[in-house]
Order: C-alpha cells, then structure tokens, then sequence
C-alpha cells in the first residue's frame, strides 16, 4: 500500500503478513532518493520520492503554475483567496473536477512522480498491486491516469510480468487508521 498524503507512507504486506523490517520501519518509501540533490525534505536529505509525488508537492505545483500562468488558472485561484499562495489541496482537487486545467497539469504531474516512484518499488517487490490510499487519492483518475502510464512506461521487466493494478484503498482517506486499529486489535488478542 501507498498512502499518498502530504508525504508518502507505505506499508508492504506478503502472503497477509506485514513487514516490519529489522527495526519496525519496513515501508518508509517516500523517502527513496527520486532526484540527487533535489529538493530539500523534512528528514535532512534531498530529493526524496515525497517531494514530487505528495499533497506538499501538488501545491507546491499547483501554486508555482498558478502564479506563472494567472490567467488560466482563474478558477483555481478564485477557489482560494485570490493569490497562489492561497491555493490549498483541496482547492486543487475542486479546481480539477472543474475542468481547471492549471489544476489538472498539477495532479498529472504528481501522478507522473507517483509512477516513477511505482516502477522502481515494482523493480525490488514485483507486486501484483499498488493499493493507493491518502488524502490525495481521492482525487481518483486525475492522479492515478498520469501514474498508471508512468508505472507501464517505466517498469523494468514488462515482458516478463504484468504491471502492477493500482486500486484505490476501499476506505479511503481512513485506511490507515482503520488498519493501525485493527493491528492494535489483533495484537492485544
């Protein structure tokens, strides 16, 4: 599971078991190096996968398009308070199913970084599937089309197996935490 919020979480399960890792922290992928000597992360090091593929990184997008390209991206703005640094997420999310083309160019690119980011995890885990979950997916196909075509693009090995599916997390948003509670669950069993 990727869990597209305003970072990037992941969890890797096999055969219905979660990976821990050696010290419980299996799973963090968003901190992949995506660019050397990229953009700055929280974590002290830069160009992690997080920093182009995350809600932080659509509106850092959505904001840098919106104030070089003022004109085309009216509506967007106009669901903020006017200026690009007014531009939230959700703005962004609205602005798409409104045909806002500003915001749809932010979310193809952060599904482009999403796939990227795919490709490579599908080069070490050879998955049959990437659950998409988090805050940001639920903008569904503005950003899931842009990453399953990245994902086909730049997956290693197409010939020898499929691409991986990317479902979108049945619970949303909530997957997460519905999971933590029943790990917590099943643990205290």
């Amino acid at each position: 599971m990727v869990t597209v919020g305003t970072g990037i979480g992941g969890i890797i399960i096999i055969d219905g078991v979660l990976l821990r890792g050696a010290h419980g922290a299996a799973g963090e992928i968003g901190h992949m190096n995506a660019i050397p000597d990229g953009l700055p992360c929280a974590c002290g090091r830069n160009g992690c996968w997080e920093q182009y593929a995350s809600g932080n990184a659509l509106v850092r997008d959505a904001r840098a398009l919106a104030a070089s390209r003022p004109g085309e991206a009216g509506l967007l703005l106009s669901l903020g308070d006017g200026t690009p640094e007014g531009v939230q997420g959700v703005h962004s999310a609205k602005a798409c199913e409104l045909g806002d083309l500003v915001a749809i160019e932010a979310f193809r690119g952060v599904g482009t970084w999403l796939g990227r980011g795919l490709a490579d995890l599908a080069a070490i885990l050879d998955p049959t599937a990437f659950v998409i979950g988090g805050g940001v997916s639920e903008a569904g196909d503005f950003l899931l089309t842009s990453a399953r075509q990245t994902l086909s693009d730049k997956m290693s090995g197409k010939r020898q197996r499929p691409t991986p599916e990317l479902p979108l997390a049945k619970l949303g948003n909530n997957a997460g935490l519905i999971g933590a509670a029943d790990l917590a669950r099943t643990n205290s069993q």
